[in-house]
């Protein structure tokens, strides 16, 4: 079966259709009352949200289908979207050239009709589909193609609504001079990875000798040092790791795994590197934990980091000071 064309700008919209956050298949309780409706009104008995991914196709709401995803070489809403300002009608999949040979049409469910409205976002792209499905040939007159484009606006909205929410809620835990998280966004990583249970490192960082370049040469390039530190955390960052800043020059970096000493060591000098290599009289004091045993919170786990962070100031600053830690209560 030949697959569906790839549409024009196709790294432009994979990247818009990542931005709302719904290829794991969470579903907004009014996409399903969407579907309901869609078959209601057109008397179809299958109905979807689709969004079609590189090489998925994902069913974000459903009805009268029991599964959750298919290969994108197998949809049809592929070839929908090829076609962002009109729907596609097929009355009689079996003999369109296009999906014939489709699995879904050839094997069960053996599906024959399809009528599909793309669902085309704010910047033009089509993400996916609005579709009503049917075992049997059918016609589709001029109102149901009517009703179904109306239904998509509904379904573009709500994503839309989605997004924005998103990206409101990533706004309010991310740092706006670095881009990483902020101080809520670690805690609230902190709290789940405590509840995921032990064998996570916690790094706090401080720079020594930054309140000294900030008052030289002013608060620009002290942003421009900050910024230089955020870029060695992500570089240091596994995907599953999070890196914060707490606020000034303080910063953390949540490890998944308790693998902690080496990647403190390699921040602390890829730093003073950044610093040097810029002419600032720059480095960084590292305190951390690993935990194999549980912190009592959040809050108790940070103490802890920045205990340990106090430690390596005291000791001479531009060094790393880690522990393995035990459950203790802290005063």
């Amino acid at each position: 079966m030949p697959a569906a064309a790839i549409p024009p700008h196709e790294a432009e919209r994979l990247e818009a259709l990542r931005s709302y956050g719904l290829l794991d298949g969470a579903c907004d309780a009014v996409l399903d009352d969407v579907v309901q409706l869609a078959a209601r009104l057109t008397s179809m008995p299958m109905a979807l949200v689709t969004l079609v991914d590189s090489n998925r196709q994902v069913l974000l709401a459903k009805k009268g289908v029991d599964i959750a995803e298919t290969p994108r070489d197998a949809s049809v809403c592929a070839h929908a979207i090829l076609t962002p300002d009109q729907p596609m009608s097929v009355t009689d999949m079996s003999q369109d050239p296009r999906v014939s040979d489709n699995p879904y049409v050839t094997g069960p469910p053996h599906l024959r009709a399809y009528l599909g409205v793309p669902l085309v976002n704010s910047e033009g792209f089509a993400l996916g589909a609005l579709c009503v499905l049917d075992e049997v040939v059918r016609e589709h007159d001029a109102n149901m193609v009517a009703t179904m484009q109306s239904l998509a606006r509904t379904v573009v909205t709500t994503l839309e609504l989605r997004r924005v929410m998103r990206q409101v809620h990533n706004l309010a835990l991310t740092d706006a001079l670095t881009g990483l998280a902020n101080r809520p966004a670690l805690m609230d990583a902190l709290a789940r990875a405590i509840l995921q249970g032990p064998g996570f490192s916690l790094l706090c960082l401080d720079l020594d000798g930054f309140k000294g370049l900030n008052d030289s040469q002013g608060h620009a390039v002290g942003d421009m040092a900050l910024t230089e530190v955020a870029q060695e955390l992500r570089l240091a960052c596994g995907p599953t790791d999070l890196a914060a800043r707490l606020g000034g020059d303080e910063f953390a970096l949540l490890l998944a795994s308790g693998e902690a000493d080496a990647l403190a060591e390699r921040i602390r000098s890829g730093i003073g590197r950044r610093m040097a290599a810029q002419g600032w009289a720059v480095t960084a004091s590292i305190g951390g934990v690993t935990f194999n045993m549980p912190p009592e919170d959040a809050a108790a786990a940070l103490a802890q980091a920045d205990a340990l962070l106090y430690e390596a100031k005291r000791g001479g600053r531009n060094r790393a000071v880690l522990r393995v830690s035990e459950r203790v209560s802290l005063p």
